[in-house]
């Protein structure tokens, strides 16, 4: 009892700083760089493996295992690809909750596509992303896909690079 009273006490006293990581450095980053890598390189078998094997994505109609949307993903980036297009993605965050092997992101992304006669179409998404580190990387148990987001919202974020 006064093992768990003395841990209870150390717990309480720790700043709360310590359990969250500064929002400009979090160790999950280099998994935002390599999505958006895969993104404009349509490198999806690398976009795969920034998943868990188990990884789920959940949207606002339905829960699915990334391994069924992966390949959706794939043809349609594969034909804007084989067409002349481009696709651009860019990720900026509302509140990241991390700890040395894991984390709690929520945020916007921003996906851009240019199509071969330069016409761009951008789409906003509120998203929440749970991630572990494994094996000295990090990968994505589940991808929360919240709903729409609008310019302003976007604008009213930090921008992270």
């Amino acid at each position: 009892m006064v093992i768990r009273s003395f841990l209870l006490l150390l717990t309480l006293s720790m700043p709360l700083s310590s359990f969250a990581e500064d929002l400009s450095q979090p160790g999950s980053d280099s998994l935002y760089r390599e999505i958006i890598r895969t993104v404009a390189q349509a490198d999806f078998e690398a976009m795969a493996a920034t998943y868990h094997e188990d990884a789920v994505l959940v949207t606002s109609g339905n829960s699915k295992p990334i391994s069924s949307v992966i390949p959706l993903w794939k043809a349609a980036g594969e034909k804007h690809k084989k067409a002349g297009g481009a696709a651009f993605l860019n990720f900026r965050f509302s509140s990241r909750l991390s700890s040395a092997r894991t984390t709690f992101e929520t945020g916007i992304f921003r996906y851009r596509t240019r199509d071969s006669n330069g016409v761009e179409k951008t789409s906003y998404m509120h998203f929440q992303d749970l991630t572990v580190r494994k094996n000295n990387h990090w990968i994505t148990l589940m991808e929360r896909q919240i709903g729409k987001a609008n310019v302003d919202e976007w604008d009213a974020l930090p921008k992270w690079e």
